[in-house]
């Protein structure tokens, strides 16, 4: 005998009842066979491979007295060394950058007139948050003083140069600095393209005219060097004038103790 096949079809409105068992009877997809495979692994009682979950790495938090209080408290590491006047740049100069360090500045200025100290790692940046920056640096009270640690590259090197006060331009041995013109690019129609290349030259020359103001370099000079990339070192940087001394690590001292002689003494029998 064949095998009777119990067909239910289904026409017109159907009930919620009637929907589901399509839906159940509707075929899997790939990804739906997935799915339940890997839910029905994780379901059964075979050994799995305990998962380590690790502490995330964040800002270290150091204990310190915040100015007004009595009791120590936890705070960022950043954070604390702003109670001591010491400002970190350690990303390119963008608008967010350069608005959070303006109101800093502004801040830190307004608690004393203590001289600010900006620490750069700084690989470049935009123009114009750069130059807002550089003029607030100029407009506080305060003596500023600017550190290159790592790199100063275009924008930073020219906040390196510029915004610190002479004789309070320090670099780590081993910093790498570099100072250029302002590159740009526009589109559209020709005697719009002309404005902008006319007002980049403008720029220009007037980032080349502080520049040869702090580093003492003639004019024509200054338009001339930067007109490609000039990587310096730090003795390059102090002889250039772009800036004032090289920060050196003290060298630990050697313990006292009894002195060992190195040298090989020649065996007679040899």
């Amino acid at each position: 005998m064949r095998p009777v096949l119990n067909v239910t079809s289904y026409s017109g409105v159907k009930s919620a009842e009637q929907m589901q068992k399509v839906v159940r009877t509707k075929p899997q997809g790939f990804w739906q066979t997935v799915g339940k495979q890997m839910a029905g692994g994780r379901k059964s009682n075979a050994p799995t491979r305990k998962t380590v979950t690790m502490m995330p790495v964040s800002v270290p938090k150091v204990l310190c007295r915040p100015p007004g209080q009595r009791q120590m408290e936890w705070v960022d590491l950043w954070e604390a060394y702003t109670y001591n006047k010491v400002v970190f740049i350690k990303e390119a100069v963008n608008e967010e950058v350069a608005n959070n360090m303006i109101a800093l500045s502004l801040y830190l200025d307004s608690v004393d007139q203590k001289r600010i100290y900006y620490w750069l790692n700084c690989p470049g940046g935009e123009v114009v948050p750069t130059l807002a920056l550089y003029d607030t640096m100029q407009y506080i009270r305060s003596k500023t003083a600017t550190v290159c640690y790592g790199l100063c590259l275009g924008m930073g090197g020219f906040l390196l140069t510029a915004g610190g006060e002479k004789g309070y331009r320090y670099a780590m041995p081993h910093s790498i600095l570099m100072m250029h013109h302002p590159s740009g690019s526009s589109r559209g129609q020709a005697s719009e393209m002309h404005i902008e290349s006319r007002e980049l030259v403008r720029i220009r020359d007037y980032l080349s005219l502080i520049t040869s103001n702090a580093t003492g370099q003639p004019y024509d000079r200054v338009i001339r060097e930067l007109s490609r990339n000039k990587w310096m070192d730090p003795k390059q940087a102090i002889e250039y004038g772009m800036i004032d001394k090289v920060l050196h690590t003290p060298m630990p001292k050697m313990p006292t103790g009894p002195k060992f002689r190195f040298d090989r003494e020649m065996d007679a029998g040899l």
